[in-house]
């Protein structure tokens, strides 16, 4: 069979449509799931993570999943404003509640714009501030969460906040 000119230019038409294709089928599989499910039931009571790479907690069941919870230097009353305003100065993110022993805040990716859960607990009898992050839908957040979470830990140490 002879080749007829021009069938390289549609041969690279083809593969520009699959990839295409692809990249739309990875885009929307990741935004599947359920984001009930990866949503705090209450606001002092957090929900396990759920079996997929996109979710931390210092309750988390799964080790995995697990970090580790903050644990207070000061006053739990004093730090707690501070606590507050450095959630608040994380890039992205918009405190969306906060009150004596809770902050919820939602924590926007750079790219697609998708939302995160960024919840923290304090429990002043011991000093010591739970935390989950989770993504509201996708599959993997490719270690974003723990990141976050890392992140503000860094950060209210350097603070003097949190041991």
């Amino acid at each position: 069979m002879a080749l007829v000119k021009g069938d390289g230019k549609e041969m690279k038409k083809m593969i520009k449509v699959s990839i295409g294709s692809l990249m739309l089928i990875t885009i929307l599989w990741g935004c599947s799931g359920n984001p009930t499910e990866r949503q705090n039931s209450e606001s002092s009571g957090f929900l396990d993570c759920p079996d997929t790479p996109n979710c931390v907690s210092s309750l988390a069941k799964n080790p995995k999943y697990r970090v580790e919870p903050f644990k207070l230097k000061k006053d739990p009353k004093t730090s707690w404003d501070i606590v507050q305003k450095t959630v608040g100065s994380l890039p992205r993110t918009k405190v969306v509640s906060a009150d004596n022993s809770d902050i919820h805040a939602e924590c926007r990716s750079m790219i697609f714009r998708f939302v995160d859960d960024l919840t923290l607990h304090l429990t002043p009898s011991n000093s010591i501030i739970h935390i989950r992050s989770a993504s509201r839908t996708g599959y993997s957040d490719l270690g974003v969460n723990r990141r976050r979470v890392e992140k503000l830990r860094k950060k209210l140490q350097q603070n003097d906040i949190i041991e």
